[in-house]
């Protein structure tokens, strides 16, 4: 681990994120929350992004030489996984459509410029961009609503977290897939990590103080 203030920060938040990251699939399973799928769906969602922090933060050796590929398949998912939570939170079809259609763009994206950078830097650009979009759009309908039952209430922490996430990831997208600049990367993993503690505590908090194991027939 390099020395200095800013890399301890960097490991102590690094921990703390891979901690956060599996809280939301921890209650989710504490909370039996299992009848719901947008709160397994945003809990794998994390769980996946702990998991692969994990040899990260560690410096196993194995993962230096696979991180390039873990990488580009992770961001082929990260979007259609954001689609999917809004498809079971919603129950529109339209959010269906939407994944289908970016599935459709990240074949076509690969078979124009193949399974490498040039092709995943397009999809997670659009992906976040849209991720982004849709969560604003989400908390926007929270705020127009008086009243509100306790899925709506989990629901405005998870697009809460989100925004962090998405809004945050445009410094590191900018830094670490257009620019790819070395003096800038220890902040650029501060805002990182930063961000993925923000959101996941945010996700966590509304699981813990509003799920409920009751099944939602319907979307809000």
């Amino acid at each position: 681990m390099k020395t200095g203030l800013l890399p301890g920060i960097n490991w102590m938040l690094s921990i703390l994120a891979v901690i956060l990251s599996f809280s939301p699939l921890i209650l989710y399973w504490w909370k039996k929350l299992t009848p719901d799928k947008s709160y397994l769906v945003i809990s794998v969602f994390w769980a996946i992004n702990g998991i692969l922090y994990t040899p990260e933060i560690f410096h196993w050796d194995w993962y230096k030489t696979a991180s390039d590929q873990i990488t580009l398949y992770y961001n082929l998912i990260d979007g259609p996984l954001i689609f999917l939570i809004f498809y079971f939170a919603f129950r529109k079809k339209n959010f269906l459509y939407l994944l289908l259609a970016f599935v459709f763009f990240e074949a076509c994206m690969i078979a124009w410029k193949g399974f490498n950078f040039d092709s995943n830097n397009l999809i997670i650009g659009l992906g976040s961009l849209i991720a982004l979009v849709l969560n604003v759009w989400g908390i926007s309908g929270y705020f127009l609503k008086m009243q509100h039952t306790d899925t709506e209430n989990v629901m405005v922490f998870v697009f809460a977290g989100y925004i962090f996430y998405y809004g945050l990831f445009s410094v590191v997208y900018y830094y670490n897939y257009l620019r790819k600049s070395g003096p800038e990367l220890p902040y650029v993993i501060f805002v990182n990590y930063t961000s993925v503690c923000l959101a996941t505590a945010l996700i966590s908090y509304g699981f813990w103080k509003y799920a409920y194991t009751n099944y939602r027939d319907k979307g809000f």
